[in-house]
């Protein structure tokens, strides 16, 4: 996928470096270990191209890849990547779906 650079140039970043979309003002945000890019779409469209490759919407803001959760936070509702330096919410819709899925995958690691 390819994501824009603060200076307006292009970078391209692999699907699985990626931790989550999100939706900020308008503005569509591809969060990675290495950063923050811009995305000119909508998370709509980025639910429907990634959908079936392991990317769940858990808000209305953002689209998650769900094999780069480390962890569940069920007192803040969040879900954290790369030991806990990023983050994003889980609305309360989809926290049994999240629970599930992070206790059928520890389960198949056992």
């Amino acid at each position: 996928m390819r994501v824009l650079l603060n200076d307006g140039s292009s970078q391209e970043v692999l699907e699985e470096e990626i931790l989550y979309f999100s939706n900020y003002k308008n503005t569509i945000f591809v969060h990675t270990k290495e950063g923050e890019f811009v995305l000119p779409t909508t998370l709509s469209d980025l639910f429907a191209a990634y959908g079936s490759k392991g990317f769940e919407r858990l808000d209305r803001s953002n689209v998650v890849n769900i094999n780069n959760i480390d962890g569940y936070d069920s007192e803040r509702k969040i879900v954290f990547f790369n030991q806990g330096e990023h983050f994003t919410n889980v609305s309360e819709s989809n926290e049994a779906r999240i629970k599930k899925y992070l206790y059928d995958r520890n389960k198949t690691r056992d």
